[in-house]
């Protein structure tokens, strides 16, 4: 090999040498500008969603949303008729207390609990109330959705304690209970006592009862 092809060879040489490091400079920085477009948060066009929902006639579907602040709900309560908010799975007093403003069906079926303050704001909802995430009412909660005026759907409800039945034997308005499968002869027979009142059918056969 003469001295010009030497040369050559040593200069390709550094130059892979020198260009592996900036490769893998370049791939990690790739790499992590990648896990920062992951990890960034999706914005949300709230007014762009109601809008193409509102053009919708089975209602404004936001059940994309998985978390909203008080602005947002003060906006999303402005809609009329049916709103659907299945996506949260957790509210606040504060978000509950704008939400109840709105006017029509409010579906809140992502809520798998209830705190008495969050219960005590959706009781001044006006229109029907969809809470059927709901799987354990408690006496407080009962207590709190008492002055509701509307039809109130808790359909995952599976036990009604004999303190709960003598809450909500009180509502004038609409329960609907379709999930209920813990409930004693005395309760059942008491909530029986409110037409408006909804229980699995069973509860209404003979067979069902021992006297």
């Amino acid at each position: 090999m003469d001295l010009r092809s030497q040369y050559h060879a040593v200069v390709l040489f550094i130059v892979m040498v020198f260009s592996v490091p900036l490769i893998l400079t370049v791939e990690c920085v790739a790499a992590d500008e990648d896990v920062v477009i992951q990890q960034r948060p999706v914005s949300v066009d709230i007014h762009q969603l109601i809008k193409q929902s509102e053009q919708s006639e089975l209602g404004v579907d936001l059940n994309i949303l998985k978390e909203i602040d008080v602005d947002s709900a003060s906006l999303i309560a402005k809609t009329r008729g049916k709103l659907f908010l299945n996506g949260l799975t957790a509210i606040t007093p504060e978000v509950a207390e704008a939400l109840a403003k709105h006017r029509g069906w409010l579906h809140l079926d992502g809520l798998q609990s209830l705190s008495p303050e969050v219960a005590t704001a959706l009781s001044k909802h006006q229109g029907w109330l969809f809470l059927n995430g709901i799987k354990v009412l408690d006496k407080d909660v009962a207590v709190a959705l008492l002055p509701y005026r509307g039809q109130l759907y808790l359909d995952s409800v599976q036990t009604i304690t004999d303190d709960v039945a003598e809450i909500i034997v009180k509502r004038r308005d609409g329960v609907e209970l379709y999930g209920v499968r813990n409930i004693n002869y005395q309760s059942v027979a008491m909530l029986r006592k409110n037409s408006e009142i909804v229980l699995p059918a069973k509860f209404n056969r003979a067979g069902w009862w021992p006297f």
